[in-house]
């Protein structure tokens, strides 16, 4: 049972936790407004396609639609990188810039004719669109004076644009074979975003407003665009490739240390642990796979969105298939493989902590009190977590020149069930990299090592910069972040166990993927159903804690193979005629047997046999 100590230790860190969050971060998601949901942005768009676009019921019901959440992403990096996180909400506020977005496309199979409308995530209020034609389609002449004049009569009435707040940006003729197209932009005037790094070149950002004219169409138009400059752009190239080297050299470590698992399970593949969970480290593989397969179709509406249509849509969605299995498959194996090595190494080099692994549990059960806290206590250092990470961006923000991206914070709204999405990531991440880095990494680098310390922060590291492609520049960043959090969880998974980390782990990531639905503006559904998810591990904590069955471990001499019932009774004879200096303990005895290459859990069980026998 864990000590009323540590539980007041870890209530007294959650609470600090939470007053860091809450200072520091709480504010920054406030501005957050996801109230259109992605059936009510695709009426809408139906809405605008019929009554504005003039498109009868008849004829949009031949076209197929798909709607995927977008966000201003490099919007909202520059604005943070140039003025700061509060003069950027200023900035939005004052000329009504939105940063969360639908994008619905109507479109036919086979046809390049389709349409684009990007609307407001807050108000559903269309604020781009586009008609994609063939070149080859006529229309009506017209002057380019004809032209600008119909294009600013349409933004008065569309947007209640004033000609005099704007200059003209620039004009484009584009002469086709049977129509002319114009492309008119306006900028706003007294806007000029100021680019700060002068070693960059210099330049700014402006606010664009324009549309596009054919003969009597509008061919597309675009409510206000952030023309950001081509500096920013090299710029955050360059910070990216530092988070892609580092990315790069984490798969590299990975697959070394998936190629070392894999080693150790071909050699040491009659190795009782390995034996005893095996079943369970399958069927959690098998677990995850399907969850995997299940999110594709739940973010279905995603895949018809990037739909060629070029290609015809059954062979397009085959190869989609076809190459989620395959990936999945990779996926999972790389998460089977971790699971078996690593419950052999834990059992080798930390065998006192018995509850660092699902051993435990498979020899004794799920459903106990003991597990009941461990899942409780996985709460507490979710808390704890999320103010790590809160203390570790302020001081980033302050004193390193640290920047975060938050439109990712709402790329769950496309999914059919987006709570259903989050449960997917903090499924998927909280198994996978626990087991990888906490369960095999630990115990892997506690081997060869011979230092916990050492292999906890190696371990932690790699987890770490692992994460660098994430939005939060610089790059480098990321990687320490993540790093600490990770030393964090180790000490945890030390000291409690594979239970709690894994609880931890899962609460934290599906807080941050639905805190945009928990914190910002969202639909009453988007809210409970986030909450649902976080409150998934309590339940089954509920569970554990009513039927508290038995934690009295299961000898696993029953698990054991014909092979290695046979090397038992070798052991068993050899332990019985053999003298042994008095001196010499159990523990070394055990030791110096398995270094001959015997089944450290066979000559445990010989050793607990011989020890009943010589009472």
């Amino acid at each position: 049972m864990i000590p009323r100590k540590t539980w007041l230790q870890f209530f007294a860190f959650s609470f600090l936790a939470v007053g860091i969050w809450f200072c520091f971060t709480y504010p920054q998601l406030l501005f957050i407004n996801l109230s259109i949901d992605r059936p009510r942005a695709v009426e809408i768009a139906r809405r605008f396609m019929i009554w504005d676009r003039g498109i009868s019921p008849a004829d949009l019901a031949l076209y197929q639609h798909a709607a995927i959440f977008v966000g201003s992403s490099n919007s909202d990096r520059y604005l943070q990188k140039s003025v700061g996180f509060r003069r950027e909400l200023e900035f939005l506020r004052e000329h009504d810039y939105e940063l969360f977005l639908w994008s619905v496309r109507f479109f036919k199979e086979d046809q390049k004719e389709e349409y684009y409308l990007t609307l407001s995530a807050a108000t559903g209020e269309v604020t781009d669109f586009s008609h994609v034609i063939d070149e080859s389609v006529s229309r009506p002449d017209q002057t380019e004076e004809q032209a600008q004049a119909r294009a600013i009569a349409f933004l008065k009435k569309q947007f209640n644009f004033n000609p005099q707040q704007y200059l003209l940006h620039d004009n484009i003729v584009r002469k086709h074979e049977r129509r002319t197209d114009y492309i008119f932009s306006w900028e706003k005037k007294g806007v000029f975003v100021r680019w700060n790094d002068e070693a960059e070149g210099g330049g700014g950002a402006q606010l664009l407003t324009s549309v596009q004219v054919s003969g009597d169409e509008i061919l597309s138009f675009h409510k206000i665009i952030l023309d950001i400059p081509d500096q920013f752009h090299r710029y955050l190239e360059r910070i990216q490739n530092v988070g892609r080297n580092f990315a790069l050299l984490f798969r590299i470590i990975f697959y070394a240390l998936l190629t070392t698992a894999i080693f150790h399970v071909v050699v040491r593949r009659n190795n009782l642990v390995m034996h005893t969970t095996k079943r369970f480290c399958v069927g959690l593989t098998v677990g995850l796979f399907l969850i995997h397969i299940s999110s594709y179709f739940n973010q279905y509406e995603s895949v018809i969105y990037h739909y060629p249509t070029t290609s015809s849509m059954m062979s397009y969605l085959w190869r989609n298939v076809i190459a989620l299995i395959m990936d999945t498959f990779i996926v999972t194996i790389s998460i089977l493989i971790p699971c078996l090595a690593g419950e052999s190494l834990r059992s080798e080099v930390l065998p006192q902590q018995k509850h660092g692994s699902f051993l435990h549990y498979i020899r004794s059960t799920f459903l106990s009190r003991e597990v009941s806290d461990r899942i409780f206590l996985g709460y507490l250092a979710a808390v704890i977590m999320i103010g790590i990470q809160s203390l570790a961006f302020e001081i980033g923000q302050r004193h390193l020149g640290v920047w975060v991206e938050y439109t990712w914070m709402a790329q769950l709204s496309a999914g059919y069930l987006p709570f259903l999405q989050a449960f997917i990531i903090g499924a998927s991440a909280g198994f996978s990299e626990e087991i990888s880095f906490r369960l095999f990494g630990i115990s892997l680098g506690k081997k060869f090592l011979k230092n916990t310390a050492v292999a906890v922060l190696l371990a932690s590291m790699v987890w770490g910069y692992g994460h660098s492609t994430y939005m939060v520049f610089p790059m480098w960043f990321r990687g320490l972040e993540v790093t600490l959090l990770g030393i964090f969880l180790s000490c945890v998974y030390l000291r409690w166990g594979i239970l709690s980390t894994i609880t931890a782990h899962y609460l934290f990531d599906v807080f941050w993927e639905t805190s945009a639905y928990l914190l910002g503006k969202a639909t009453l559904y988007h809210f409970y159903s986030s909450i649902s998810m976080l409150l998934l591990p309590m339940l089954l904590g509920i569970i554990a804690f009513v039927l508290n069955k038995s934690v009295a471990e299961r000898p696993m001499r029953w698990q054991l193979t014909r092979h290695q019932l046979f090397n038992l009774e070798i052991l068993g004879e050899f332990l019985k005629n053999k003298k042994f200096p008095p001196s010499q303990s159990l523990e070394d005895l055990k030791n110096e047997i398995a270094s001959h290459g015997w089944d450290a859990a066979v000559v445990e069980i010989a050793l607990e046999e011989f020890k009943k026998d010589t009472k």
